[in-house]
């Protein structure tokens, strides 16, 4: 009788990038996995933080924050949502003329530790002076871990809506000028770079609320000029389980760059031309999965950047977050 192969519990969303692992047609020796795509990607970043799952797709900023607080969890160098997050900032026509005018205003955002939001705030305040602490904040959603007291008020709308369905009442506010701007998720990868995405029209249900960024040509120059490009969710794990079995992480890692050379059977011809004219744009492939310079540049960003918001102490070396085959 031939030994049970352990059985490894994966909770991430169906995308084109996972898909062929999680229909088989990418196997991992001597493993099982379950994979649990039934929840939101704030959902399975609340319920990993819980305990749940042995591997998990993760918000970057909060796996940082994790790490600075002693929780064992660790990164591979496996990245699906990338992108800038200049679209996803919205106002309201006719209520603000420059970014600059955010100071002294109220801005909202539908979790005030989410990455998206995180790069958003560091992306104001490098580009534009504005500092965290020079604005209100307002919350439409719920946190998935904070681990900090916040420097800054926040208001938040009790009781929040269920994850995923937070930007509706951000875009209302923004749309009366109750708020000078909201960050949303959403649209990344070649459409955080180009547009087309379905954020706008979603947001702009609501009279007069467009994202605030809009020029491709600009964006494309702060990529360029910065050497940043942001990192949305990694995929994590458990410390216990990487050293329960400890030639799992390597090869997970071949896994997620195999399913991932297989994208193209789950993606649209508009994606695929998209995400050709993104690795154009950058020189290189943001999903090749190896924590390259750009990588490293980026995720130094968003760690300074949550040490100004008051989500993080201190900066974390890149040794202590990933697994060591990240490294080879």
């Amino acid at each position: 009788m031939a030994p049970t192969r352990p059985r490894i519990t994966l909770g991430s969303p169906p995308n084109p990038r996972n898909r062929a692992l999680i229909d088989g047609l990418v196997a991992i020796d001597g493993y099982e996995i379950e994979h649990i795509g039934s929840y939101s990607p704030g959902e399975f970043h609340y319920r990993f933080v819980q305990g749940e799952y042995d591997v998990a797709e993760m918000s970057a900023a909060t796996f940082l924050r994790t790490k600075e607080k002693g929780r064992r969890f660790i990164a591979l160098p496996v990245f699906f949502q990338r992108g800038p997050r200049q679209r996803n900032i919205f106002y309201c026509e006719g209520k603000l003329k420059h970014p600059g005018e955010l100071k002294g205003r109220k801005i909202g955002c539908f979790r005030y530790g989410a990455t998206a939001v995180s790069w958003a705030r560091g992306f104001l305040l490098d580009e534009y002076g504005l500092k965290t602490a020079d604005a209100g904040w307002f919350v439409s959603g719920r946190e998935v871990y904070i681990g900090n007291e916040l420097p800054v008020k926040v208001e938040r709308l009790d009781p929040p809506p269920p994850f995923g369905q937070e930007k509706a009442q951000l875009a209302e506010l923004v749309s009366k000028g109750s708020l000078g701007a909201a960050l949303v998720p959403g649209d990344s990868g070649f459409r955080g770079i180009f547009g087309g995405g379905s954020v706008p029209k979603e947001m702009g249900k609501f009279p007069g609320v467009k994202p605030l960024f809009d020029d491709t040509d600009e964006i494309v120059r702060y990529v360029k000029r910065t050497g940043i490009y942001p990192i949305i969710h990694l995929m994590a794990m458990k410390e216990e389980t990487a050293e329960r079995y400890p030639d799992l992480p390597a090869k997970l890692i071949e896994a997620f760059r195999e399913a991932g050379k297989l994208a193209t059977k789950y993606l649209s011809p508009e994606e695929i031309i998209g995400y050709a004219k993104e690795r154009e744009v950058l020189g290189e492939d943001p999903y090749a999965y190896v924590l390259g310079e750009t990588e490293k540049r980026s995720l130094r960003a968003l760690n300074r950047y949550q040490i100004e918001q008051g989500l993080m102490k201190k900066e974390l070396s890149l040794e202590s977050l990933f697994v060591r085959e990240a490294f080879a």
